[in-house]
């Protein structure tokens, strides 16, 4: 039998085909023919009382069928299964929407998906579609939902617990902790305190007064460390001394509440502190196995992974079983599931690899399915409705004040005395007013175990998302005043910023293209030994929304080979990495900010030699064909996959004040024959560029006038040759040089007038200067 292989596949003869096709429908008839004999030898031995199928022949037969379709699908529809997967689909579809609309505003995401569940609830669909709401969530259903979001928050707790690294932790200890502790025990102080006003009215039908305060003191005091590990990674101060420092705060505040939390869920279920005590030695004898065994293990375990790629299902099936453990054991000591999955994720190694490759299998399926319906599941316990008297709407505005005023200013002290500046501190005070989810978490078990009634638990939620949402908006109120004060000291000319400072800005996709642009900075501005460029690499990645272990596994990836480069050339390099859903937006904010002299990018897959790159480029466009006008990434940022040239120049020249550069690779290392087109009197600025570049090399530099008007008379230097401007750049002399200098204007002129020439050029540098 002979085989056609086409790619991967492989194609049968003509013949060998016909004989397949035969035996597969003969197969099919001998098949069908038993069956039909089965069946009439079946029915010819029948009783003769068997209850028949009613006939649907006749003039009604088909509405009857139709009939008993209607009922089969109603009667699925409301069964249990049905009903919960109709469920499932409605809070998933409204949650993204809303969650998207928030997004599209500037706030975080989980702000919509805690808003949507308010809004199926009977807070907004009860009230508007009251019919709706009781189809979809009757009373009897709610129990499946629930335990769902348990499921879920077991999940999303121990990714949490992940995210947190004790070892970054002990690094800003001292300073993270006294600032941490004073902004949790004075909103903690003022929460007893208005627990105090509010107890008789409103709780002391359903609890006791310890539990109730203490419940109120967690909830003004508490910060959600995801959503503000998302503010501060858009706002690219991950890796700064303040992003650090309130990170590190922000993880020692969660530990020490969800400590105090659980000793407020012990005292709440035991009744009294005494007979507490035993849950607090039970609990210490936990922890300790946590610590010092399993801890231990797993930090063992990681180092078998460390040079692989993935977890095997044993392992993976080894640390659901210890998450579950854990999670029943705190939950047996009163202490609720999800700590006991805090902790199990907190105990996970250092080790990034390790840690990335199981919140792979953790996160996405947390975030994305169940915690949309514990959002749906809190939405429907908050009744907005019982705030109907403006005394309630005043204590929700109270509430509201006192936990700002707690967070804010109970943090900006602490900072100050420890020795950060009023910025900082004033930053710090609105990042740890911060509540989202982790908020909700703790109002959701204080609601369960019956401390918090309805009107109490309603007005929080509400304050958790005002608190949440004048997050962003705060920090860029503080940001824009401080800029607008930086603006006023710092006025710095850009006339060859270049070569005053050599301070350069590279912004990159792939880890190889980071080096390739390196080397090019380094022989454009380096002069001698006076003049050492200081180069920034940028990397962004696209999704805003990344996991921080994830990131700083990208982040470790993608600045190894400049690393490499760098330590080679003896430049100065720092790193900078940033999530970004707007990388060229985030690219023009850090050049702005870091007043650089050039920035450089890549040309992209799209204008390169390479063979490897037009690979890339070839499986995109298959792949594009096959799926449609979707957009499909190969790994870069925005700029290297951008389709025209002319719009990645034109829009960071407009939206920039420092001169920009596109490297266009076609093999580029070490120039020795470089060519500097000249195509009008601006693009003599380009000449010192050119000529450092070939010093650099040792290079030999020919400059290409495309007019005769163009004077260079006296500008050139003796090793320099100046070329007949009757000459084009044709196929011929393009073959004599590996490395072409041009204007913007001047590259633009050649993209549409002559295409040819550009299929034939070298690598080229295309410049914009801002001078």
């Amino acid at each position: 039998m002979k085989e056609i292989k086409d790619g991967n596949l492989s194609l049968t003869s003509r013949p060998a085909m016909w004989k397949q096709v035969i035996f597969y429908v003969f197969t099919l008839v001998v098949c069908a023919l038993a069956i039909i004999l089965g069946i009439r030898l079946g029915s010819s031995v029948e009783s003769v009382g068997a209850v028949h199928p009613e006939s649907t022949s006749g003039e009604y037969g088909w509405i009857a069928a139709f009939d008993s379709f209607s009922d089969s699908v109603a009667e699925h529809t409301i069964s249990p299964i049905g009903l919960l997967l109709l469920q499932i689909i409605v809070i998933l579809s409204v949650a993204r929407f809303v969650g998207w609309i928030f997004n599209r505003i500037g706030q975080p995401t989980v702000i919509g998906e805690i808003l949507s569940g308010i809004i199926l609830g009977p807070s907004l669909l009860g009230a508007v579609w009251p019919e709706a709401f009781q189809f979809l969530f009757p009373e009897h259903s709610l129990g499946s939902i629930g335990l769902l979001s348990e499921i879920g928050l077991i999940l999303f707790m121990f990714a949490i617990g992940m995210e947190l690294s004790l070892k970054e932790v002990k690094q800003k200890f001292r300073s993270s902790l006294i600032i941490s502790h004073a902004g949790i025990c004075l909103p903690f102080a003022l929460g007893v305190w208005l627990s105090f006003y509010t107890y008789e009215p409103y709780a002391m039908s359903q609890t006791s007064f310890l539990p109730y305060a203490l419940f109120v003191g967690v909830a003004m005091s508490i910060t959600a460390f995801p959503v503000l590990a998302r503010i501060i990674q858009e706002r690219r101060l991950g890796r700064t001394h303040l992003g650090s420092l309130a990170l590190n705060t922000a993880a020692t505040g969660d530990i020490t509440a969800w400590l105090i939390l659980a000793a407020v869920m012990a005292i709440s279920s035991s009744g009294s502190m005494l007979s507490s005590v035993y849950n607090f030695v039970f609990l210490l004898l936990y922890l300790l196995v946590m610590f010092f065994v399993i801890r231990p293990f797993f930090s063992f375990v990681s180092k078998i992974y460390d040079n692989t790629e993935v977890v095997g299902k044993s392992m993976v099936g080894i640390i659901f079983i210890l998450l579950i453990v854990s999670s029943y054991v705190t939950d047996l000591l009163s202490m609720h599931a999800i700590f006991g999955a805090f902790i199990m994720g907190l105990v996970m190694p250092d080790n990034l690899k390790f840690r990335h490759l199981i919140t792979e299998k953790v996160e996405d399926v947390s975030l994305s399915f169940f915690l949309p319906l514990f959002f749906a599941s809190s939405g429907l316990a908050t009744q907005v409705g019982l705030i109907n008297t403006a005394s309630l709407w005043i204590l929700f505005l109270i509430f509201t004040l006192v936990a700002i005023f707690g967070k804010v200013v109970g943090t900006y002290v602490a900072a100050r005395a420890v020795g950060e500046t009023r910025k900082d501190s004033l930053y710090l005070g609105a990042f740890m007013n911060t509540r989202g989810l982790m908020e909700l978490v703790v109002l959701a078990l204080g609601f369960d175990l019956g401390i918090l009634p309805p009107v109490i638990f309603t007005i929080l939620v509400l304050m958790t998302l005002v608190t949440t949402f004048m997050t962003t908006p705060l920090i860029s109120l503080i940001n824009a005043g401080y800029r607008r004060l930086e603006k006023r000291k710092k006025r710095l000319s850009n006339v060859n910023r270049v070569y005053q400072s050599a301070k350069v800005l590279i912004s990159f996709g792939r880890p190889a293209s980071g080096a390739l642009l390196l080397r090019l900075a380094d022989q454009l501005t380096r002069r001698g030994k006076d003049i050492i460029p200081d180069v920034t690499a940028l990397h962004i990645t696209p999704h805003a929304e990344t996991n921080p272990i994830m990131a700083a596994r990208f982040k470790e990836s993608s600045f190894t080979p400049m690393l490499e480069e760098s330590q080679r050339l003896g430049t100065k390099l720092k790193t900078q990495y940033e999530l970004s859903d707007h990388p060229e937006q985030m690219i023009v904010e850090v050049a702005e900010e870091g007043n650089y002299g050039l920035l450089l990018v890549g040309g992209g897959v799209k204008h390169s030699g390479l063979k490897s790159h037009r690979e890339v480029e070839a499986r995109r466009s298959r792949l594009k064909r096959r799926i449609g006008g979707i957009g499909v990434s190969a790994g870069e940022s925005l700029l290297a996959a951008a389709p025209m040239l002319r719009d990645k120049m034109s829009y960071f020249f407009s939206h920039v004040s420092c001169s920009v550069g596109v490297l266009i690779d076609r093999g580029f290392s070490q120039p020795k024959n470089i060519l500097l087109q000249i195509g009008e009197e601006s693009d003599i600025k380009l000449l010192p560029y050119a000529r450092t570049m070939a010093e650099n090399n040792g290079a030999k530099l020919s400059i290409l006038p495309t007019s005769p008007q163009i004077d260079l008379q006296g500008k050139l230097h003796g090793t320099e040759s100046l070329l007949s401007a009757e000459l084009l750049p044709t196929t011929s002399i393009l073959q004599d040089y590996d490395f072409i200098i041009l204007s913007r204007n001047r590259w633009n002129f050649l993209s549409t007038n002559d295409v040819d020439a550009m299929a034939e050029m070298p690598s080229t540098l295309v410049l914009s200067l801002h001078c």
